[in-house]
C-alpha cells in the first residue's frame, strides 16, 4: 500500500501539470499572441522552477520528503486555479512563475521519496514511479482536451478540477511511508550547483529533458496548427507520447539491471532522436502519433536512471543530491518551450522540432563515453 501511495504522488502531480497542457493553444488564440510571445508567457515556468530549487533541498530535508509532498502536492494544484484567470501575457507568466516554484518542491520531495525507499528496500522502483508521472500526465491530458472539446472555459476547469486534485495530493501523501529520523535533519548548507562525478549525471539527459518539455507544450500547437487537427487530436498527440513513456518507464528499471543503465540510455536516446524527427517532418496525424510513440519510448527511462543515480551518490544528502541533479534537468526542460517558441518565429515548428535532435544524440553520447555513469547507474 506505500508503494503505491508513493506512485500516487506521482501521478497525480503529473496529472495536474498535463490538464494545463491542452488549454495552451486556448491562450494563444485568446491572447491573440504569436508563437514568440506566448513561449516568453511560458517562461515563467522555469523562472520560477528555478526559484523553487533554491530552497528545495532545504526543504525537503527539514520536512522530510513525505511531508513536504503533503504539503508541495496540494500547492501544485492549486496554484493552476489563478492561471485560468489570465486575461494578458504578463498575467500569465506571473502565474506560471508561481506554478514552478511549486513545481521544484514537488519533484524533490516525490523523488527524494523514492529514492529515500530505493536505499531501504534495495531494489529499483524510481522508473515505475516516473512511469507512473506519465501516465498521469496521459490522463491529465485527455481530461484537459474533452473539456476543452465540450467548450469549457480554461478557468471552469481549472477552478473545478484542481481543488480535488489538491485533495487527492495530501491524500496519497499522507499514505506514504513515514521519513527516517535522520532525513528530517537539514545537511546541505543550501543549493549548490552539481560538482564531481554529479555534474555527468547533471548533463546527461539535457537532450532528453529538452524534447520532453518541447512535446508537452508545443505538441498540442503543431497538431492544430501545423496538421489542422481539433482539440482531441492535439490532446491524442501527447497522450500517445506520455502512453509509451508510462510504458517504458515500468520496464526501464528490469532493463537496466539486465543490461546496465548506460545501454539502456544510449538506446533509449536513438529511439527518441529517431521519433522527433518523425514527429516534426509527418505530413499528418498518424505518423506524427508514430513519431510521439517513438519519442515517449525512447524518453522514458533516462531521466529516472539518472535521478536514481544521483540520489545514491556520495557526498551531499540524497536530497541536495537530488535537486542539483532535477535543477539542470527541469530548468533544461521548463526552459525549452520559450526557446523552441522563438525558434519557431524563424524557423516554423517543424524547423524547432527538429533542432533539437542533436540534443538528443548529445545524450548518448555522453552515455556512451561516461564510465561514471555506467557503473553508478546500472
Amino acid at each position: 500500500m506505500q508503494v503505491w501511495a508513493v506512485r500516487g504522488i506521482f501521478f497525480v502531480q503529473s496529472m495536474a501539470f498535463g490538464a494545463w497542457l491542452p488549454r495552451i493553444p486556448d491562450y494563444k488564440v485568446a491572447l491573440a499572441a504569436d508563437t514568440g510571445d506566448l513561449g516568453l508567457a511560458l517562461a515563467g515556468l522555469p523562472a520560477g522552477s528555478m526559484i523553487g530549487f533554491a530552497f528545495a533541498a532545504r526543504f525537503a530535508e527539514a520536512l522530510g520528503p513525505r511531508r513536504a509532498c503533503m504539503m508541495a502536492g496540494p500547492l501544485l494544484a492549486l496554484t493552476f486555479v489563478p492561471v485560468g484567470l489570465a486575461d494578458s501575457l504578463a498575467w500569465l507568466f506571473a502565474t506560471l512563475f508561481v506554478s514552478g516554484i511549486a513545481v521544484a518542491l514537488i519533484e524533490v520531495g516525490m523523488s527524494s521519496k523514492a529514492g529515500q525507499m530505493e536505499q531501504t528496500s534495495g531494489r529499483r522502483m524510481m522508473s515505475v514511479c516516473h512511469g507512473f508521472w506519465s501516465i498521469g500526465s496521459v490522463v491529465g491530458a485527455l481530461t484537459g482536451g474533452i473539456l476543452s472539446q465540450l467548450g469549457l472555459s480554461p478557468l471552469g476547469q481549472f477552478a473545478t478540477l484542481y481543488p480535488v486534485l489538491a485533495v487527492a495530493a495530501f491524500i496519497v501523501a499522507a499514505l506514504a511511508p513515514p521519513d527516517p529520523a535522520a532525513t528530517r535533519v537539514d545537511r546541505s548548507g543550501g543549493f549548490a550547483l552539481p560538482a564531481g562525478p554529479l555534474v555527468v549525471l547533471c548533463i546527461l539527459p539535457v537532450g532528453i529533458m529538452a524534447t520532453e518539455g518541447a512535446v508537452m507544450d508545443w505538441s498540442a500547437v503543431f497538431v492544430r496548427e501545423v496538421l489542422a487537427g481539433g482539440p482531441i487530436a492535439a490532446a491524442s498527440a501527447y497522450a500517445v507520447f506520455s502512453t509509451l513513456m508510462a510504458a517504458s518507464r515500468l520496464s526501464a528499471d528490469r532493463l537496466a539491471e539486465r543490461f546496465g543503465a548506460r545501454n539502456v540510455i544510449v538506446a533509449a536516446s536513438a529511439s527518441a532522436a529517431a521519433g522527433l524527427a518523425l514527429f516534426a517532418l509527418a505530413p499528418n496525424l498518424p505518423l506524427a502519433l508514430a513519431g510521439a510513440a517513438l519519442m515517449g519510448a525512447g524518453v522514458a527511462p533516462v531521466f529516472p536512471l539518472v535521478v536514481s543515480a544521483a540520489a545514491a551518490a556520495p557526498g551531499r544528502s540524497s536530497e541536495a543530491n537530488v535537486t542539483a541533479a532535477s535543477f539542470v534537468a527541469f530548468v533544461v526542460f521548463l526552459a525549452t518551450p520559450p526557446l523552441v517558441g522563438g525558434l519557431a518565429e524563424v524557423l516554423g515548428l517543424r524547423g524547432a522540432f527538429l533542432a533539437l535532435v542533436p540534443t538528443i544524440l548529445l545524450t548518448a553520447a555522453v552515455a556512451f563515453a561516461a564510465r561514471f555513469a555506467n557503473n553508478t547507474a546500472s
